[in-house]
């Protein structure tokens, strides 16, 4: 039998980076997201929303390319989003990277739990940076 002695964590987190050219809008968010306004889950992503919307807020705005190659070992993005980042603010668009928590409540954990990318005409994010 084996036995764990030092840390344990049964929580993740997940790096995300948004782009975009201004704030998330939620009807921005559920068309996206292919949900209704009507629909049985809409209230599930609006909670996301509003989730997402907060960690954008509480992000850092990264506004040159050397900032994003210096970004530290807790985020994880693949060459293809990086280059994404870069081409963003050399537009001037805003990017902004943060981080969901499994610790939190409901819809912030399943986001977390999940490995997502959402593009559409208003805004990328990408979440796929994924810790258990």
């Amino acid at each position: 039998m084996k036995v764990k002695l030092d840390f344990v964590s049964n929580s993740s987190s997940t790096s995300f980076v948004y782009i975009s050219e201004g704030d998330l809008e939620k009807e921005d968010f559920f068309k996206a997201a292919g949900v209704s306004p009507d629909s049985p889950v809409s209230d599930l992503f609006g909670q996301m929303f509003y989730e997402l919307s907060s960690r954008i807020r509480e992000g850092t705005l990264l506004s040159s390319s050397d900032e994003i190659d210096d970004l530290d070992e807790r985020h994880e993005f693949t060459a293809e989003t990086i280059a994404k980042m870069k081409d963003a603010v050399s537009k001037g668009q805003k990017v902004i990277v943060s981080q969901l928590s499994s610790e939190n409540n409901l819809p912030e954990m399943m986001m977390c739990t999940s490995i997502f990318e959402i593009d559409s005409d208003k805004f990328h994010i990408n979440a796929y940076s994924n810790y258990w």
